[in-house]
């Protein structure tokens, strides 16, 4: 855009008066075409924002009717099964976590939360790492431990209902359970013998709930 006015343009010039009234002129007009240009810019990012949601909607109803036609939807029980096993670690026992074989499994749709909970040999291994406390609860008072020693109990009672129901799909099959527990350096259980021994005695009564009744089958 070319003005008039070009050479003055970003300099310290001061216009006369009579010039006054052609910038003002200038200004006005540029103003005009501004405010012209933003109803057009408005415009154009509603039509924008319109497309875009029905893009969205067109999208999600092109998904869902490829799903249907998914060769995956027509694969057989059985080999689905074997898919199913073949997710599992193979160097360790599954750990009770959604990020991986079988819970992962579970989380996919109905169908196939179906074949996995009724799917005895997917649940015949487990790891289960014991809760432990902090380093900083051997550092307490035993006036204020009761609290910490509530928080140990309920992640306990969380994990031992977890792994009550994975153990309670595996129907009859022989089992595989590996339990981990990290150890107390030393210079803590000498500190407070109190934490170690209240320690050992909540875990040793988990696993009296969860892997004794299971002995027959190990």
């Amino acid at each position: 855009m070319l003005s008039p006015f070009q050479q003055h343009l970003g300099t310290n010039y001061v216009p006369s008066i009579e010039e006054l009234d052609d910038i003002n002129s200038i200004v006005a007009v540029s103003s005009e075409e501004v405010h012209t240009i933003d109803i057009e810019i408005n415009q154009l990012q509603h039509r924008l924002h319109l497309l875009q949601e029905r893009r969205s909607e067109v999208c999600d109803f092109l998904d869902r009717h490829r799903a249907l036609v998914s060769p995956f939807r027509r694969i057989s029980r059985d080999v689905l099964e074997e898919i199913f096993l073949a997710c599992l670690p193979t160097v360790r026992n599954p750990c009770i976590t959604a990020i991986e074989a079988p819970l992962l499994l579970t989380h996919v749709c109905s169908s196939w939360r179906s074949v996995a909970h009724t799917l005895p040999q997917l649940w015949s291994a487990i790891h289960i790492a014991l809760p432990t406390f902090s380093e900083r609860v051997f550092t307490i008072e035993r006036s204020n431990f009761k609290f910490q020693e509530e928080l140990l109990r309920q992640k306990l009672n969380q994990l031992q209902g977890a792994a009550k129901e994975w153990l309670h799909r595996t129907g009859g099959c022989q089992l595989s359970i590996s339990v981990f527990r990290t150890p107390v350096e030393r210079d803590l259980s000498d500190r407070a013998p109190f934490v170690a021994a209240r320690e050992q005695q909540l875990h040793t009564s988990f696993l009296s709930a969860i892997v004794v009744p299971y002995s027959n089958r190990w």
